[in-house]
C-alpha cells in the first residue's frame, strides 16, 4: 500500500510539473480559434476525436489537415456525407474551419504510425506525373478524378491511413489482397465491418473506374513510389503503443 501511495504521489508531481503544452505547442491563430469555437458550437466531438478524445462514428481529426484538399472540405461541409449530415456552412465557417484542421495537424500526432505519414500533395503529384508518363486508357484518368472528388479524405496511396478506430488501407496493394472483383465489390457495397462507405450511389461507371485506377496504382505502384521519394520514412514505435 505503502509502494502505490509513493507511485502516485509522484505521478501526481510529474503531471502538475508537466510543462509539454507551454513549451512545445504553438498557440492557435485567431482564424483557428474562430474554428474552434465553430467546432465547440456544432458539437464536432460528438463523432469525431481529437487525439483519441471525442465520438467513434466518425474519424480523428487531428491531422486530418495534412491530407484534406480545399475543394474535398468545402463539399463535405455544405453537402455532407454518407456518414455526416450536411451542415450548408457558409465560406467564412468553411475558411476558419479550415485553419483549425490545418494548425491543429502542426500540434502533434493524432494515430501513432510506424512511419512518418506522407504529404498527401507529394503523393498525389506522384500520381499526376505517372499518369501523365504511362498515359493509362480513358477508365483510369475519369477514376483518377473519382478518386481525387470522393476518395482522398481518408485514402493516400503508399501508405495505410489510420482513422480513429479505423485505418484506411493502402490501395496501391489492394490488388495482391482482395483482386479486381474484391477491389469493385468493396466500393460497391462497402465494408460497414471497416468504416468503408458504400460509393454504388456514384453509378456503375464510376464504380468501374475507380476500380480500374486502383488496378492501375497497382501496377505502377513502384513508379509512383519513386516519383513521391519513397512510401514512408521509418520512425520507432512510441512505448505507450502496443504491437
Amino acid at each position: 500500500m505503502g509502494g502505490l501511495l509513493a507511485s502516485f504521489a509522484i505521478q501526481t508531481a510529474m503531471v502538475y510539473a508537466d510543462d509539454t503544452a507551454a513549451t512545445r505547442f504553438e498557440v492557435l491563430s485567431q482564424d483557428a480559434l474562430q474554428g474552434r469555437q465553430i467546432w465547440h458550437e456544432y458539437n464536432c466531438q460528438t463523432c469525431h476525436q481529437i487525439h483519441g478524445f471525442g465520438g467513434f462514428l466518425g474519424p480523428d481529426l487531428t491531422n486530418y489537415g495534412l491530407r484534406m484538399t480545399d475543394d474535398r472540405l468545402h463539399q463535405i461541409l455544405t453537402e455532407g456525407s454518407l456518414q455526416m449530415p450536411a451542415f450548408h456552412f457558409d465560406e467564412d465557417q468553411i475558411y476558419f474551419v479550415g485553419c483549425f484542421l490545418d494548425e491543429l495537424s502542426d500540434m502533434g500526432q493524432g494515430v501513432p504510425r510506424s512511419v512518418l505519414p506522407l504529404d498527401l500533395g507529394r503523393v498525389m503529384g506522384a500520381v499526376d506525373a505517372r499518369l501523365a508518363e504511362t498515359s493509362p486508357d480513358a477508365a483510369v484518368q475519369r477514376g483518377a478524378t473519382a478518386f481525387k472528388t470522393n476518395c482522398i479524405s481518408c485514402h493516400v496511396p503508399l501508405q495505410a491511413t489510420p482513422l480513429g478506430l479505423q485505418t484506411a488501407p493502402d490501395l496501391t496493394t489492394a490488388m495482391a489482397r482482395i483482386g479486381s472483383d474484391g477491389v469493385r465489390d468493396t466500393i460497391q457495397n462497402g465494408r460497414a465491418d471497416r468504416g468503408m462507405a458504400a460509393w454504388g450511389h456514384l453509378g456503375e461507371q464510376s464504380v468501374a473506374d475507380l476500380t480500374s485506377f486502383v488496378k492501375w496504382m497497382n501496377e505502377d505502384r513502384a513508379g509512383i513510389s519513386t516519383a513521391a521519394g519513397g512510401a514512408g520514412e521509418a520512425q520507432p514505435i512510441p512505448w505507450w503503443e502496443y504491437r
